[in-house]
Parts: C-alpha cells; structure tokens; sequence
C-alpha cells in the first residue's frame, strides 16, 4: 500500500511538472508555423498572432487532459 501511493506520487509530479513545457512549446509552435506562412505566402502579421493564439488554445486544451488524468491516477 505504501509503495502503492509513491507511485502515484511520483505520477503525479511527472504530469504537473510536464505542464510549463506544454505552456511553452504550444505558443512557440504556433509562432514559428505562423511565421513561415507569413513569409512563404506574403501575409498579414495576423498570421503570426492568430498561429500563437491557436497555440495557447492547444497548450490549454492538453493541459485539461493532463490534469484530467492526475485527477484518475489519484482517484485509483
């Protein structure tokens, strides 16, 4: 039992330390596809903050799922 809740101790800070990476690379993704395309095709700067925008969004999106399965690790 105690060997039991030092795993999902140690699942746990795997997943919560994971999240400022996926704040991170989610953002810088959307800069640099955004600023490909704004140099590939000639377009607007809108590009550029619309990519890191969908960004964030992705970043946020995987960051519920994380904690939604920190929540079922620690439910178990």
């Amino acid at each position: 039992m105690q060997n039991e809740n030092f795993y999902k101790g140690i699942k746990t800070v795997g997943f919560v330390t994971f999240i400022p990476f996926i704040l991170a690379a989610g953002p810088l993704t959307g800069y640099f596809i955004g600023a490909f395309l704004q140099k590939k095709f000639n377009l607007s700067v809108w590009v550029v903050l619309l990519g890191v925008f969908f960004g964030f969004l992705a970043a946020f999106t995987e960051i519920i799922k994380i904690l939604k399965a920190v929540a079922r690790v620690n439910k178990k």
